[in-house]
């Protein structure tokens, strides 16, 4: 949903405004969402949370299982569920490596915004305004950015452990087969349940035993029981 995004340029773009996205139609395309740990709990009660095979350790949020096909967006483009991830809520903006740097620059999709001169401004003649949406946007992403770290860090511990085994679920419409889900993992319980009491306890006071109760339970009774656009999904 970042293919267009460029830096921000108050030079290019000081005439552009902001308004609310109210069309998700951006996220069509975008079947999972990557989870900081601060909203497992709240999407676990919608989406599927599930953990993928490669690229960072931290959980995501399933959203689909077929190419433009997010089952929580609406024909219409609107939003159908309870509750939309940060990875989704950032857009029109979003972080980029500076190069050379291991900083990183606000970079925007210039087609979400207006350029009538409605909306809220990025820029006033004397820069960035205080507490104006660029300000309040690179909080948001310096903070989700933090919390992803901070969240692949607290869920190695099930790596190191083994717990996460590889799953490939099979998605139905009643006797039809209409898909499948690969390339994730889940926690297998009977190697959870194999785990010494130390490490158990460990897992329970430092909160990560919570995390992993609420990820088996966003998979039941399927994958996908909770999507306004239902369909079964079983392993």
């Amino acid at each position: 949903m970042f293919e267009n995004a460029v830096i921000l340029d108050s030079n290019k773009h000081g005439g552009l405004g902001y308004h609310p996205v109210t069309d998700f139609s951006y996220a069509r395309n975008v079947l999972s969402a990557p989870l900081a740990g601060t909203e497992i709990v709240r999407a676990s009660r919608e989406f599927p949370i599930v953990f993928p095979t490669t690229g960072r350790g931290v959980p995501v949020a399933l959203m689909g299982y077929a190419p433009n096909n997010n089952l929580w967006v609406a024909k219409d483009g609107s939003w159908a569920g309870r509750y939309v991830p940060a990875h989704l809520r950032r857009y029109p903006f979003v972080l980029g490596e500076q190069s050379g740097s291991d900083r990183f620059v606000v970079m925007i999709d210039p087609d979400a915004m207006s350029t009538d001169g409605s909306g809220e401004p990025l820029f006033e003649k004397d820069g960035i305004p205080e507490g104006g949406i660029v300000e309040r946007a690179r909080n948001f992403l310096s903070t989700f950015q933090r919390e992803l770290t901070e969240t692949e860090a607290f869920f190695e511990p099930l790596r190191k452990a083994d717990v996460l085994v590889s799953r490939v679920f099979t998605v139905r419409r009643g006797e039809e087969q209409i898909g499948q889900v690969r390339d994730l993992q889940i926690v297998d319980t009977d190697k959870l349940a194999a785990l010494d009491d130390a490490t158990l306890a460990e897992w329970a006071r430092s909160g990560l035993m919570a995390m992993v109760i609420a990820h088996l339970h966003s998979l039941q009774p399927d994958l996908f029981s909770n999507a306004p656009a239902a369909a079964q999904a079983q392993a």
